[in-house]
């Protein structure tokens, strides 16, 4: 009976209207506050910034009240380097002040590649790991019977490469290539002369060098430089052998 009483006093009324009042002004802050937050007039369309330099795209974004950020660069021989590529939020999307553009542009430089090709290695196989570097590969052929169809050398701007030396992508790459041949060339004089004045001779004369063998007394990197052959494989002597044949010499100094 005191239930049924308070129910329907005036103290049960003013009560329910305060907690009524009370929910209705913290709901309404509530969404107030929600309004206030999520800035619905500051939102604005995303620009194009797709090819433009990279300085341009954060000049544009930053008039905007937008924070462009540099998210990575990818190269392409024919993209121009440090125009952007890509841009998330795409254009037209509608953001707010303050908030990111990722940007992915060009790469001002083309990353490098190690040569990773050796003496020996199946010229063909490394023709497509050459090419699937990037580089721009010109074959050519060397008489060499030991090595026909293989690597004899890797060079570029006529320096030899080795495996671990690198070059940027885009480089033209000479892969030299041992070949056999029916021509049958004189055996050239090399007693006297430097290995790279040996090897050059032996190019020359469509001739390969073979086993390198030093003296006991080359000790030094200075030694090995002034070194000079003392005795030849086959020797001049010998008269005319097939062109690719290897000739092996013994150095002193």
């Amino acid at each position: 009976m005191k239930l049924k009483n308070f129910l329907f006093s005036k103290a049960f009324v003013v009560t329910m209207m305060s907690v009524g009042v009370s929910w209705v002004v913290l709901l309404g802050g509530s969404m107030l506050y929600l309004q206030i937050n999520s800035r619905p007039w500051s939102e604005q369309s995303v620009p194009n910034t797709l090819n433009l330099s990279i300085d341009s795209a954060f000049a544009i974004l930053s008039e905007l009240e937008l924070e462009a950020i540099h998210l990575d660069s990818v190269y392409s021989a024919s993209g121009i380097p440090g125009s952007v590529l890509e841009q998330t939020p795409k254009e037209g999307s509608l953001v707010k002040s303050g908030r990111p553009v990722y940007l992915t542009t060009y790469r001002k430089t083309p990353p490098s590649e190690s040569i990773s090709v050796v003496e020996g290695q199946d010229a063909r196989l490394a023709k497509i790991i050459l090419e699937r570097k990037g580089f721009i590969v010109d074959v050519h052929e060397e008489p060499n019977i030991i090595l026909e169809g293989k690597v004899v050398r890797v060079e570029s701007k006529g320096f030899s490469l080795s495996p671990e030396d690198r070059r940027v992508r885009g480089s033209k790459i000479v892969l030299v290539v041992g070949s056999s041949s029916l021509i049958n060339v004189r055996i050239p004089y090399l007693l006297g002369l430097s290995l790279a004045e040996t090897t050059y001779k032996l190019t020359q004369s469509s001739l390969s060098l073979g086993y390198v063998e030093y003296s006991d007394l080359v000790i030094t990197a200075s030694d090995t430089t002034n070194a000079r052959v003392i005795r030849q494989f086959p020797s001049s002597s010998k008269g005319r052998v097939k062109a690719g044949t290897s000739i092996d010499v013994i150095l002193k100094n």
